[in-house]
């Protein structure tokens, strides 16, 4: 019973935080119909960043403002340095393998920064949710229960519900998809193709903000993060559909899940880990190439 609680615990915080930053990464997709590859190294900014605010004194809700808006700018200058420079003359990035590149070097020095204006070293950072009218820690079947692991979650279902409705339901949610089909047909229209794609890697950037601050009690704040999260958090956005809200949840919890259960049946799980995860990728895309809740394209000439 120990066992399956902890499955199941293990399953709603970390999927809860990799449906967060595989949001960002489907955000970036459905505006641009590029993979942001800059997404994990974000979380590092906010981790670290938060770390810094708080070792300055400042209370943590605080240090959380402050990454989220801090990592919301650094999104929106990936854009700028990685992307922006590929569309001179008119060029589509996702047209050719550039961006691949770009994005990974803006990470790879994202990082960097961290490591010479922080410091490289793992740190704890106090839960922004300490107690919910008294309530601190609930043990169920010996496993605790705490107000972070419920935030987590429940900021994360507030985030995709709202970004779900946001794409499908309002005029900047139509003009972000109609950038990502047709840029020129999206400008000829009146949409600013160059704010919306930028607000886009800024609601990436702040979406991974949350997740790092929520997660670090759980996890630490780690250089580590950046890519061990962030290749769990892209995973779950291919698998459960890029460019897909609720693909997003559902491939978080998916890849949570399978973690939690090897980890659980193995004292030596960790290792075997992402083979698990990345053969669970591959079954899925073999059966369904677009992904849980992608949609397939047809592209006509």
């Amino acid at each position: 019973m120990t066992d399956l609680v902890q499955v199941i615990v293990s399953t709603a915080t970390i999927g809860s935080a990799l449906a967060l930053v595989a949001l960002g990464y489907s955000l970036v997709f459905s505006a641009t119909g590029i993979v942001n590859f800059a997404q994990g190294p974000l979380l590092v900014v906010a981790g670290y960043g938060a770390y810094a605010v708080t070792r300055a004194g400042l209370p943590v809700a605080l240090a959380l403002l402050l990454a989220v808006a801090g990592t919301a700018a650094a999104g929106a200058v990936v854009e700028v340095v990685a992307l922006r420079p590929l569309r001179r003359d008119g060029a589509d990035p996702a047209a050719g393998v550039g961006w691949v590149l770009t994005t990974f070097a803006a990470g790879l020095v994202a990082v960097d920064m961290v490591r010479i204006t922080v410091d490289a070293a793992p740190h704890a950072l106090a839960p922004v949710v300490g107690s919910v009218f008294g309530w601190s820690v609930w043990r169920v079947a010996g496993v605790a229960v705490t107000p972070t692991d419920v935030s987590i979650v429940v900021v994360t279902l507030a985030a995709v519900t709202g970004v779900d409705v946001a794409m499908s339901r309002t005029a900047r949610g139509r003009a972000l998809r109609a950038v990502a089909q047709d840029r020129e047909a999206a400008a000829l229209m009146g949409v600013d193709t160059t704010t919306v794609v930028t607000c886009a890697f800024a609601a990436a950037g702040a979406l991974a903000a949350v997740a790092a601050v929520l997660l670090a009690p759980k996890v630490f704040v780690r250089l580590e993060n950046g890519l061990l999260l962030g290749l769990e958090a892209f995973v779950a956005a291919v698998l459960g559909g890029l460019g897909s809200a609720r693909g997003a949840l559902a491939g978080g919890y998916a890849v949570a899940a399978v973690s939690a259960v090897v980890r659980t049946l193995s004292p030596s799980g960790s290792r075997y880990e992402f083979v698990a995860v990345f053969a669970l990728f591959l079954v899925t895309l073999a059966v369904r190439p677009s992904g849980l809740f992608g949609e397939r394209t047809v592209e006509k000439v």
